[in-house]
């Protein structure tokens, strides 16, 4: 699903005015009538008569489209009480003409702050708060007063809120919230979803998000025209890999999981099983040789292969000689779980990123030794070859590869993500609430999938196995990641369901991954 900036949605509002000949008033009307159908059918069951509603608007359209909703809930019985945040002579073109239609109706709004009494009352008394205030020109991080006072209270209240196209004080672009930001239990974005409705913490603040069709011709809303997306079940299914009869273990693809150092031998075996689960033929684990005895015991349906190590355990610069034929055998790599820093692991990876040409999934400390190493990310001779690589950092790990902090990461993921594909010709999957995927074309995906209960150690190891096992099956790497970043949240939004959060561990994904893509599978043969 297509996902758009508050700028995008200016453009397109102002193509279906000018090139489509729609007016803004009835683009205005559309608008307030989709919040009106959410709020009979989602809070009222139906029957709007004699329920209260509080509507909050400010000057600008977003008001402009509450006072249509208090209009129309008005006409359908329900008691509604208007407050404007400004003065009525700041309404302008489309959101002046509904005041004016209010007034004349005998529905006059009165003012906060100077009416704030009645407002308290109204909010106590109200069976819905519809929040009209900002929509998606707010920017910033901080909300001034009176605002702030007005949005506390409408959080304080404990009321159900029916935000309007975004909840006041969340920004569009980014999903960041201001110092008050108004708490929906649901909002109705118009046309086209708006991307910091579905990152964190703008996501928590939306609630339900309920897309409201204006009457934007399709073509405006043509997803062929989209950067940004959301990944939905329907995506994922439509790229899974064909299993026919014929097909056998060579057919699904054969990935190389190198990792391990001396107490890290689980983030091998985890990797090793994701990509099992996910469907891959033939999976090897190249560890250190002093840690094959263990995996050979951990691994049962995966192979094992011993490479040379340091004294203290980890991987040395001359196992990439051990990989021998391996290399040759191999469809992907996946490089880093458990893999430890040490300078000789370092020059081990330079050696094998400078000496493949096979799509790697890079986790873990991989990517903090290639945070070490920057200049692979620019060398104009592995261009090509970056494009197949898959960095998955955690917030920490891709603020070491940008040389940035953590705050400023989280503070625009979506941003942070589409620079750093672009600029260094790589996939990026950054991890977290709403795992991010970056692509060097610059598009990026957003999914939605995925709970705390990952918050826990290993279960970005089974990430990192999930995503190769795809690639091995054949998958676009782009492709692959996707389907990765979603089964992987799926099985923990099925597990957390299921039994809770508190307590899942890593390894109760690979017992839900098979099933999970069972249902994708069926989607898949029902679309032909």
């Amino acid at each position: 699903m297509r996902l758009v900036t508050a700028q995008e949605m200016r453009e397109l509002d102002q193509k279906a005015i000018s090139s489509y000949g729609i007016p803004s008033l009835i683009l205005m009307e559309n608008a307030g009538l989709r919040v009106v159908e959410t709020a009979v059918s989602r809070f009222w069951e139906g029957k709007p008569e004699g329920k209260a509603a509080l509507v909050l608007a400010g000057p600008g359209n977003n008001g402009g489209d509450g006072l249509v909703v208090a209009r129309h809930l008005s006409n359908k019985g329900a008691r509604v009480a208007v407050f404007l945040t400004a003065d009525p002579e700041n309404y302008q073109g489309s959101a002046a003409v509904n005041y004016n239609i209010l007034t004349k109706i005998g529905l006059t709004p009165r003012n906060y702050p100077r009416d704030e009494a009645e407002l308290r009352s109204a909010l106590q008394h109200t069976d819905l708060v519809i929040d009209a205030v900002f929509g998606s020109g707010f920017k910033g991080t901080h909300v001034a007063e009176p605002l702030a006072t007005l949005f506390r209270m409408v959080n304080d209240s404990g009321k159900p809120v029916l935000a309007v196209d975004l909840p006041s004080g969340l920004e569009a672009d980014t999903g960041r919230v201001a110092n008050e930001c108004i708490r929906a239990t649901a909002t109705v974005t118009f046309g086209l979803p708006k991307i910091g409705l579905y990152l964190e913490p703008g996501a928590s603040y939306a609630g339900e998000v309920i897309i409201g069709d204006i009457s934007f011709p399709p073509e405006l809303c043509s997803e062929e025209k989209g950067s940004c997306f959301l990944i939905d079940q329907e995506m994922v299914a439509a790229n899974l890999p064909l299993r026919l009869p014929l097909h056998h273990k060579g057919t699904y693809g054969h990935v190389v999981v190198i990792g391990g150092a001396p107490g890290y031998t689980g983030a091998v075996a985890l990797a090793s099983s994701g990509a099992l689960r996910s469907g891959a033929g033939l999976v090897t684990a190249a560890v250190p040789r002093s840690l094959f005895s263990i995996l050979a015991s951990k691994l049962t349906e995966a192979m094992t292969r011993p490479l040379s190590e340091t004294k203290q355990g980890y991987l040395a610069r001359g196992a990439i000689a051990d990989l021998g034929e391996l290399l040759g055998r191999a469809n992907v790599l996946a490089v880093g779980p458990g893999l430890g820093r040490d300078p000789e692991t370092g020059a081990f990876l330079l050696e094998l990123l400078k000496r493949v040409d096979l799509p790697v999934v890079l986790d873990a400390d991989a990517l903090n030794l290639l945070a070490q190493n920057k200049e692979l990310l620019k060398e104009e001779y592995l261009k090509d070859r970056r494009r197949k690589w898959i960095l998955t950092p955690h917030p920490g790990e891709m603020a070491r590869l940008l040389g940035l902090d953590v705050e400023a990461v989280q503070a625009d993921r979506i941003g942070n993500t589409v620079w750093a594909s672009q600029e260094w010709g790589t996939i990026i999957v950054l991890k977290g609430a709403r795992t991010v995927v970056g692509v060097p074309d610059g598009r990026v995906y957003i999914n939605p999938t995925g709970n705390p209960g990952l918050a826990t150690g290993g279960s970005g190891d089974v990430l990192t196995g999930l995503i190769a096992g795809f690639v091995a099956q054949g998958m676009d790497p782009v492709a692959a990641a996707i389907a990765g970043v979603f089964v992987h949240g799926l099985a923990a939004d099925r597990l957390a369901a299921r039994m809770g959060m508190p307590g899942m561990v890593a390894g109760d994904l690979l017992e839900e991954v098979p099933l999970v893509l069972k249902d994708l599978y069926q989607i898949r043969e029902r679309r032909g």
